[in-house]
């Protein structure tokens, strides 16, 4: 009897090692993201064993050579030659089947690791969630896919505090898409022009509002609201020109202005009543607002 195939949870820290010899540089297990993962990483040419992966794998890679990629999926060979700078160009290799890969080449690679339970979550309201099966994708040009996942490796390497519900965010948008462009069905969502009504947007505010100090998701608003996050998203940007992480962001400033007014409140204690990760993550926030730093603010 051959092995099984090696399954890889991705949600799991404990996955990545298993794959090729590698370099890992950056991943988004260390910060706590939900339905969504990311890593940076390095690799020689270098070939996988057969695996599994039960997430969906988002693929963008920086060769430093011509490189030639073998790969086998679902019992299909496939061979693709790779250039260097193949900027915009992505690949999709969906979860649940046998794969194994070999490259002739090292390179820089991204993965993002997307949970089918969430894009069948996304669609559950909209589409059969029964029939979203997602394509294998091999060299599309896709600058929207790209733009989000190279939107998250910034995140990730340059502002990772807080950042979950920011890629929370960018996972819904990513499903979406999916959904629209790489399922083996066509699947077609429903589109709202009219943003959010006027007693459902004062309810999102709301409940913004309220719970500026804690780690607020995503998920949690759009089930305050009764809706999927898809169209929570999509209606209040229509309403108010603003996503709603910037608009949470926006609003802890703003309430980080009136604590700092307040002299005995230390920088500390206002980062974190406002629901900042930690004092420096306040002080990026506030400076990238208002131009100046807490401190700065508090003597003008």
């Amino acid at each position: 009897m051959p092995d099984r195939p090696l399954e890889l949870d991705y949600s799991r820290r404990e996955a990545l090692p298993n794959v090729a010899p590698r370099s890992l540089l950056r991943s988004s297990q260390e910060v706590g993201w939900k339905n969504i993962q990311l890593v940076r990483f390095q690799v020689p040419a270098s070939e996988t064993p057969e695996i599994v992966n039960l997430q969906h794998v988002i693929f963008l890679a920086d060769w430093k050579h011509t490189t030639e990629v073998e790969l086998e999926f679902a019992g299909k060979r496939y061979r693709n030659e790779h250039q260097v700078n193949e900027t915009g160009c992505i690949e999709i290799l969906p979860a649940n089947a046998p794969m194994s890969a070999r490259w002739s080449h090292g390179g820089d690679f991204i993965h993002c690791y997307l949970e089918p339970t969430f894009l069948n979550h996304v669609a559950h309201e909209y589409v059969d969630p029964d029939n979203v099966e997602v394509a294998l994708t091999l060299k599309k040009p896709d600058p929207l896919v790209w733009q989000i996942v190279s939107a998250l490796k910034t995140v990730l390497e340059t502002d990772p505090e807080d950042s979950s519900f920011y890629a929370e965010a960018m996972a819904t948008a990513l499903a979406a898409h999916f959904l629209r462009y790489y399922s083996t069905r066509k699947q077609v969502l429903r589109e709202h022009e009219d943003g959010l009504p006027g007693y459902k947007l004062k309810q999102a505010l709301d409940y913004i509002n309220a719970h500026l100090s804690e780690n607020v998701s995503l998920a949690e608003i759009a089930t305050e609201l009764g809706m999927s996050q898809y169209y929570f998203c999509r209606l209040f940007k229509q309403s108010t020109g603003i996503t709603p992480h910037a608009y949470l962001i926006q609003q802890r400033i703003e309430l980080s202005k009136q604590l700092l007014k307040q002299k005995e409140s230390t920088v500390n204690d206002v980062a974190i009543a406002c629901g900042f990760a930690n004092p420096s993550h306040f002080a990026r926030c506030f400076r990238r607002s208002t131009g100046v730093s807490p401190k700065q603010f508090r003597q003008m």
